[in-house]
C-alpha cells in the first residue's frame, strides 16, 4: 500500500508585504514606507495593508529609477 502524495506548497503571494521588502532591501520597515510615502517604491493598497510588486522591489534594488514610480492616485 502507497502513501497518499503530498500536497504541494500553497502558492507564493505574487505581492510583497512590507515586512518581506524590508529584509529583501536589508532596511528598516519604517524605511520602507517612506521611500512609499516619497513616491520613490510604487505599492498597491490592499484595505489598510500596502502591497508592493516584487519587480518593482527589484527595480528599487538595482537602482533602476526608469521603473520605480508612484501609481496615479484614483479620484473620489
Amino acid at each position: 500500500m502507497s502513501l497518499p502524495a503530498a500536497a504541494p506548497p500553497p502558492a507564493r503571494s505574487p505581492l510583497m508585504t512590507a515586512e518581506e521588502v524590508a529584509a529583501f532591501l536589508r532596511v528598516s520597515l519604517s524605511m520602507v514606507y517612506k521611500l512609499r510615502r516619497e513616491g520613490k517604491l510604487r505599492c498597491v493598497r490592499v484595505g489598510a495593508l500596502y502591497r508592493f510588486s516584487p519587480d518593482v522591489v527589484a527595480a528599487f534594488g538595482r537602482g533602476d529609477g526608469a521603473t520605480v514610480h508612484q501609481l496615479p492616485r484614483r479620484k473620489g
